[in-house]
């Protein structure tokens, strides 16, 4: 039999094959500089660890591979070297870095993987990663790795990864990951993946200290994003079943120009008793998401929206099914980006659509929308204060009018616009932002604290504060540009309203806003309290609401509605429900309700 024990310090310079190992508390094992050990046992990997093993041990020595900075390391500075089951670049297994006592079954070449199983319960241990030029596939393969990842943003631990200038497909496969942030696939650099057919999940555990406490402003929870992608990296997925218990499963994060994710006839799951997250994160430049004929289902939002640059995009199309316990659309700090909602249907326990901070355009044709709340639009002040907040303090004041400010007139690049066409709709559309500026009593905290993902965003040394205060690198975004235009986009919105060839049956008004009784304070631990409140039509201070109908459209005006413009169509109607009456007035003087006439100042449209 072939034995080895270990109790002080092992120095191990090539692959060793044992049938036992012992290893005593406090021993270790190394390698030479720019190598690591990977332990398999009966072909499957197993962290390095104080006990007794049996069986067919190899203990193989392999190059690490760097991978340099790139996506939100960049900004740090930060690079990685990876461990991995099999290394791919320019089209040429590098054996020296891969691990073959790991791949189980199936073919592998230089220009595809078939068939194999890769098995580890090792920690921040890669599956697949591809780079450099290489075009490479994928199939019938079956990668299950356990244990936590330490750094999602550059894909460490991810099952399979692709930067550089690659092209990958990845076709019937299972990948299953079980373990906190560490996502299954991540894409990086300017790589292309397709995935077809293929079941992806992730059940990490309960392990609310590596959830990032920058995280908490967006009301996340859950310890995994599924699937990572970065810098101009581009995904489609396909026919896919996408599983997870938050807080994420479709995460972009560190984009460099513009980053795109293709869903298409998907099935995504995110839920579970301590998940709050995302389906898809449409943050950045000129990213876009689009589900297309797929059924999403998510305890939390299923589209999460955040564009910089009036240049992203978001769609959900063709017969999608959007489900949740939360929100279906939520937008915070959206700098005009087109949202494009057709021919799907969107059921969730609370409202539609949560619109905080955000200048954006909504495009929503033949979609049914059932709201738990009955609450269509809750458009709102922004009660996340930024990455580097520790709390923000609820409003406990009045809103007063800003002299000059026009409540009649709609501002793309500041307003919130919806055109809602060829549709039946019931639900309350409300405009409840002030100019309270929650973010000005707000306290420090969040970025910078050492024990958030392991130091990740811990200050680089030498600087005092966060990471937001570092010196840029040279050829790297300026991540405090995305504050200043959250900034600009903080206070009071006029909302749009737009109905062509629709019938709405419901409220479209300016409102009162107001969180729980007793809640002065949401902090890390009251994340949930984000976005959680109750509007009431009120008259407007700071909040114009104008509505206008085109020929071919109805209004019922289910309760009193105070707005600052109203364009009635030629054809269009205007009313109350059956037995009760509508009756329009127009700066205090009641006024006849008239095809084809604009109204505008202080409205009111009173149901009797």
């Amino acid at each position: 039999m072939r034995e080895k024990e270990v109790s002080d310090v092992w120095m191990l310079e090539e692959t060793t094959t044992l049938d036992k190992l012992i290893i005593h508390e406090g021993a270790q094992i190394h390698t030479p500089d720019g190598k690591f050990v990977a332990m398999t046992i009966n072909g499957s990997g197993a962290p390095i660890a104080p006990g007794t093993y049996y069986g067919d041990i190899v203990l193989t020595v392999a190059d690490t591979c760097h991978m340099p900075p790139h996506g939100l390391m960049k900004m740090m500075n930060r690079s990685e070297e990876f461990r991995c089951a099999l290394v791919i670049n320019n089209n040429e297994i590098v054996k020296e870095q891969s691990v073959n006592e790991l791949i189980k079954g199936g073919l592998v070449n230089d220009h595809f993987a078939d068939g194999i199983t890769i098995q580890s319960s090792e920690p921040s241990f890669n599956g697949i990663l591809v780079k450099g030029n290489s075009h490479y596939q994928i199939k019938n393969a079956r990668l299950h790795l356990e244990g936590n990842g330490t750094n999602d943003f550059l894909g460490v631990g991810a099952g399979i990864t692709a930067i550089d200038n690659t092209h990958v497909r990845i076709d019937n496969c299972d990948i299953t990951m079980a373990g906190v942030t560490r996502c299954a696939i991540h894409s990086g650099g300017d790589s292309i993946i397709e995935i077809n057919d293929c079941q992806i999940t992730n059940e990490s555990a309960d392990a609310p200290e590596w959830m990032g406490d920058f995280s908490w402003g967006i009301g996340v929870t859950g310890s995994n994003r599924l699937v990572q992608l970065a810098d101009n990296g581009t995904v489609y997925y396909n026919r896919c079943k996408m599983k997870t218990n938050g807080w994420g499963v479709f995460s972009i994060d560190g984009c460099d120009v513009c980053a795109r994710i293709y869903v298409k006839d998907c099935d995504v799951d995110l839920s579970g008793p301590r998940a709050n997250g995302y389906g898809a994160f449409c943050i950045g430049d000129r990213n876009i998401v689009r589900f297309d004929q797929s059924r999403v289902h998510v305890d939390g939002y299923a589209l999460l929206v955040r564009g910089m640059m009036a240049t992203a995009r978001a769609e959900i199309i063709n017969g999608c099914q959007i489900t949740g316990n939360r929100f279906a659309v939520l937008c915070i700090g959206d700098n005009q980006t087109p949202v494009t909602l057709h021919d799907s249907s969107f059921v969730t326990d609370q409202s539609t659509l949560v619109v905080k901070g955000s200048a954006t355009c909504f495009d929503i044709r033949n979609c049914r929308m059932e709201p738990g709340n009955g609450v269509i639009l809750q458009l709102m002040d922004n009660d996340e204060a930024g990455m580097d907040i520790g709390k923000v303090k609820v409003p406990d004041r009045e809103d007063v009018y800003l002299e000059g400010r026009d409540l009649t007139k709609i501002d793309p690049e500041n307003d919130v616009i919806l055109n809602l066409s060829d549709m039946d709709i019931v639900g309350d559309f409300y405009n409840s932002t002030t100019n309270l500026h929650m973010e000005k009593e707000a306290e420090k905290g969040g970025v910078g604290n050492p024990d958030t993902f392991g130091g990740l965003f811990a200050p680089p040394e030498g600087v005092e504060g966060s990471f937001m205060d570092a010196e840029v690198p040279e050829g790297v975004d300026d991540p405090k540009k995305e504050l200043e235009y959250d900034k600009e986009l903080r206070g009071p919105k006029n909302l749009a309203l737009n109905l062509k060839n629709a019938r709405l049956e419901g409220a479209v008004s300016a409102a009162s806003q107001s969180y729980r009784e007793g809640l002065t304070w949401i902090d890390e631990k009251a994340r949930l309290e984000l976005s959680r409140i109750q509007q009431q039509p009120a008259p407007t201070i700071n909040n114009g609401v104008v509505v206008t109908l085109d020929t071919d459209s109805t209004w019922i005006v289910t309760k009193t509605c105070y707005l600052t413009g109203l364009h009635i169509g030629k054809y269009s109607m205007i009313k109350a429900p059956e037995g009760q009456t509508l009756t329009l007035f127009v700066d205090g003087t009641e006024t006849k309700i008239n095809q084809s006439t604009d109204y505008t100042g202080k409205i009111v449209l009173k149901v009797q």
